[in-house]
């Protein structure tokens, strides 16, 4: 019903309604404190008095006390996020969406790139401010270190509004396109990490993969707040469902978290193995192209999960709306192929990726991913150098021959990848040995 209820009125008001409506979120002012001869509750409930009268720095320094009084005590961690959200110009959501509300079907996230440097710059800091507050709650609260009284879920569409705002203003200064990077395809939200340029942008591309990562744990919490937030936020999200819309969010917010993982672990130069999605190159020189999917699991049997990405656009969902009890709509029911990988061969085996099935056909089924194991078929006949425990030693050498892209000067030859690394070396002749290094130029 508060659904329907929003699509009365325009975006950027429904958007604020929603969190209007909203049990607990750090913009809609609440005085709910039970006064206790407890010393965190009275104190909280002091901090509450200074609040209703727009005192948030008294406000904040009886939440402190609070807080050093009962570490545990939710109402008032959550009490000084509040607080410190309003010492902070700019960041009321009914302002936020005023300055976010373009004519001619731009989005939230375009408006906040247009804002005046000024006021940018007021609003990131603002946003600083209250997430080093509010990050720790959050922590807390996962650990199950508060007497969750309030939860993340309760205020997880308020922090996916900062966090988005947040990854607008980090990318504002940079060349990408936030309709580029964020992107509706074949009706499910995915991140095209191809348009962060490593080489570029160095660290700020875990900056923003960490950006997105926060978001995404917001939408987990609650999808269904989530899609009318990411509306607002996100360009070309129109097409997508309300019957599919939990799925979408949830997968969305997967996909990020899986990747994110990948990022944050590795390298910043390695970086490159994890977001060239779908280029339809060996990105991590093991030989194979576009092999895995963002999954979380380990889809060609080497150790090393979501590295070399496939296109997004060959993901077929497991939903199926006729029998929602035989759907598992968080998870890739299979590939297609689709006509980027026409002429791609994916295992290196000489046969292009139409004809060769094993190539996008997994082992199990999705159901049983997961308890057994995500492999493709072609996969299974992969012999890779190392045994399980030696995974460093392996991405090692595989580093090696990703950065030997010099055909006039080869430093680690066929015979060498395919004793040191194996997998789909193995498949490789002299022949298409030499086409690897096509277009690759030297390092």
């Amino acid at each position: 019903m508060f659904k329907h209820l929003i699509k009365n009125f325009t975006p950027s008001v429904a958007l604020a309604l929603a969190l209007g409506f909203a049990g607990c979120n750090i913009f809609n002012p609440t005085d709910s404190a039970r006064v206790s001869d407890k010393d965190a509750p009275a104190l909280t409930y002091e901090a509450y008095l200074h609040y209703q009268k727009n005192e948030y720095s008294q406000a904040r320094k009886y939440f402190e006390k609070a807080i050093k009084a009962d570490s545990s005590y939710s109402e008032a961690w959550f009490g000084r996020v509040k607080a410190v959200k309003n010492m902070q110009p700019g960041l009321d959501i009914f302002q936020l969406a005023a300055k976010t509300n373009l004519a001619n079907g731009a989005s939230a996230m375009d408006s906040v790139l247009a804002l005046p440097d000024s006021d940018a710059v007021q609003i990131e800091n603002g946003i600083d401010s209250v997430l080093f507050y509010l990050n720790p709650f959050i922590n807390r609260d996962t650990l199950n270190l508060t007497d969750k009284k309030i939860r993340f879920k309760d205020f997880a569409d308020s922090y996916s509004i900062l966090q988005l705002v947040k990854l607008a203003l980090t990318v504002r200064s940079l060349n990408i396109g936030l309709s580029d990077l964020l992107t509706n395809t074949k009706d499910f939200l995915t991140i095209d990490w191809s348009t962060m340029d490593v080489q570029e942008m160095g660290e700020t591309v875990k900056e923003i993969s960490g950006i997105l990562a926060s978001t995404a744990s917001a939408i987990k919490t609650n999808p269904d707040l989530a899609a009318i937030l990411l509306k607002e936020y996100i360009p070309d999200t129109s097409s997508i469902t309300d019957s599919t819309v939990d799925a979408n969010m949830e997968f969305f917010a997967d996909q990020i978290l899986y990747m994110n993982d990948a990022v944050q672990k590795n390298d910043l130069e390695r970086t490159e193995v994890f977001i060239n999605v779908g280029n339809a190159r060996d990105d991590d020189g093991d030989g194979c192209v576009d092999e895995e999917i963002p999954d979380g699991l380990d889809n060609d049997g080497d150790g090393e999960i979501d590295e070399d990405l496939r296109h997004n656009n060959s993901y077929v969902m497991d939903i199926d709306l006729d029998n929602p009890q035989n759907s598992n709509p968080t998870k890739i029911r299979e590939i297609q192929n689709i006509s980027l990988y026409e002429f791609v061969d994916i295992d290196g085996n000489g046969i292009y990726s139409p004809a060769d099935t094993a190539e996008r056909t997994f082992v199990y089924p999705t159901k049983d991913r997961e308890k057994k194991n995500a492999l493709f078929k072609f996969a299974k006949k992969l012999d890779w150098k190392g045994d399980s425990s030696d995974i460093d030693a392996r991405i090692a050498n595989k580093e090696k021959a990703r950065l030997d892209t010099d055909s006039t000067d080869i430093k680690y030859d066929l015979k060498w990848r395919q004793k040191n690394i194996g997998g789909c070396w193995n498949n490789y002749n002299e022949e298409r040995f030499r086409a690897w290094f096509k277009g690759r130029g030297k390092k």
